[in-house]
C-alpha cells in the first residue's frame, strides 16, 4: 500500500513513517520548501514539496495514494496565534480533507486528546467527553474546530475520515525536538515545582502503530483516544529527572502561585507582543487532570499504550546519542 504522511519531520510523524516503511508500505510526504530533511535521511520516501493546503499540493500528495495520514500542525498553548492556528489546524486540514473526498481516499486526522473535555483524578475521559473544552489557548481551539469541520465534510462530501487523538508522547526521533524539550529543560535548570495537574503519556512508537491501525481497520467517523500511563506533572516531571539525574521538583503548584504566573505572564504579553510558554492558558491546561482511556482503541484497533517509562528513558538516550541539549544540537533538525 501508499500512504501519504504530513508532518513526517516531527516527532510522531517520522515515527509513523518509520512505521509504515517496516510494515512493507510505500511512503510519500509532504514537506515545507524551508524544511530540513535531516529527520528523513536514509528512509524509502517520495518526497513532495509546498505549502499545506494549496490545491496542487494537496491533489500531489493524496493522488495515487491509498489514504492519508495528516500529522502536521502548530501547537501553541497561548491566547495568541489564534489565526496562524486557525490557518495551519483548520483551513489545511480542511483542504486536505476535500481532496481526499474528491479522490476517494481515506484520511485520518492526528488530532488531540487536547481537543476533548479533560477527564478527573479518578475519571479518565474518552472518546464521548467533548464538553466543557479545556481551554482557550489556540491549539486547543483549533484542534476543535477541525474536527467539527471535518465532521461535517464526511455528511456533505461522504469523506471516509477517522480521527485519532493522542495524549502526550515521548520517543526517538524527536528533531524538533517537541516533548523531548521538557527532559532537556529539566537537565538544565531546577524547577521547584510542577504543574498542578496531570497528563497521559505514551510512546510515539506505540501511537504510530495505532494511526497505521487506525487506517487500515479504524471505523469511519469515529474518534479514537491513543493514550498512554496517566501521571501527575509532579510525579513525570520527577521521574525524568531521575533520568537525567538532577535533583526534581519539590511540590506540585498551588494556586495562589499560578495565578501570580498567569497575571505576570498575561501582562508581559500585552507590554511586549510576544507571548512566552508562561500565559494563563497554559497554566489552566497545566491544572487539567488530562486523564484518558483508549479502551476504544484498545478493543477495535488492537491499539497497545506501551510504558511511559521506557518511552522517556529512549526519547532520553536519542537525544543524548544525537548530541542535544536545550540551546544547540549537533543535527540540523
Amino acid at each position: 500500500m501508499r500512504y501519504s504522511v504530513t508532518g513526517a519531520t516531527g516527532l510522531l510523524g517520522n515515527n509513523i513513517v518509520r512505521n509504515l516503511l517496516k510494515n512493507g508500505h510505500q511512503v510519500r510526504v509532504a514537506v515545507r520548501k524551508s524544511s530540513s530533511l535531516t529527520p528523513l535521511q536514509g528512509l524509502d520516501v517520495e518526497i513532495i514539496k509546498g505549502k499545506l493546503g494549496e490545491v496542487e499540493s494537496t491533489r500531489r500528495l493524496v493522488e495515487g495514494t491509498d489514504g492519508l495520514i495528516h500529522a502536521a500542525g502548530l501547537i501553541w498553548f497561548g491566547k495568541t496565534q489564534q489565526q496562524l492556528s486557525h490557518e495551519i489546524n483548520v483551513a489545511a486540514s480542511l483542504a486536505l480533507g476535500r481532496q481526499c473526498a474528491r479522490l476517494g481516499k481515506r484520511m485520518v486526522f492526528v488530532s488531540s486528546t487536547d481537543a476533548l473535555a479533560a477527564g478527573s483524578k479518578t475519571q479518565p475521559a474518552n472518546e464521548t467527553c467533548l464538553e466543557p473544552a479545556k481551554c482557550e489557548a489556540a491549539y486547543v481551539v483549533s484542534k476543535r474546530q477541525a474536527e467539527s469541520a471535518l465532521l461535517r465534510l464526511t455528511e456533505s462530501d461522504a469523506l471516509d475520515l477517522v480521527i485519532v487523538n493522542p495524549s502526550l508522547f515521548f520517543g526517538p526521533w524527536d528533531w524538533k525536538p517537541s516533548s523531548g524539550k521538557m527532559i532537556l529543560a529539566l537537565t538544565e535548570k531546577f524547577l521547584p515545582m510542577a504543574p498542578s495537574g496531570g497528563i497521559s503519556v505514551g510512546d510515539a512508537r506505540n501511537i504510530a502503530a495505532g494511526i497505521l491501525a487506525a487506517m487500515q481497520r479504524g471505523s469511519s467517523g469515529q474518534r479514537y483516544v491513543l493514550a498512554g500511563d496517566n501521571v501527575s506533572y509532579l510525579q513525570l516531571w520527577r521521574k525524568i529527572a531521575g533520568l537525567v539525574k538532577r535533583r526534581g521538583p519539590i511540590t506540585a503548584m498551588r494556586t495562589p502561585m499560578k495565578k501570580i504566573l498567569s497575571v505576570g505572564g498575561d501582562f508581559y504579553t500585552r507590554v511586549t507582543k510576544s507571548e512566552t510558554e508562561i500565559n494563563s492558558e497554559a497554566l489552566r491546561l497545566g491544572a487539567c487532570w488530562n486523564f484518558y482511556d483508549s479502551s476504544k482503541a484498545v478493543n477495535e484497533l488492537g491499539y497497545d499504550p506501551g510504558n511511559y517509562e521506557t518511552a522517556l528513558r529512549d526519547s532520553w538516550n536519542w537525544l543524548v546519542e544525537n548530541g542535544y541539549s536545550l540551546n544547540k544540537k549537533k543535527a540540523n533538525a
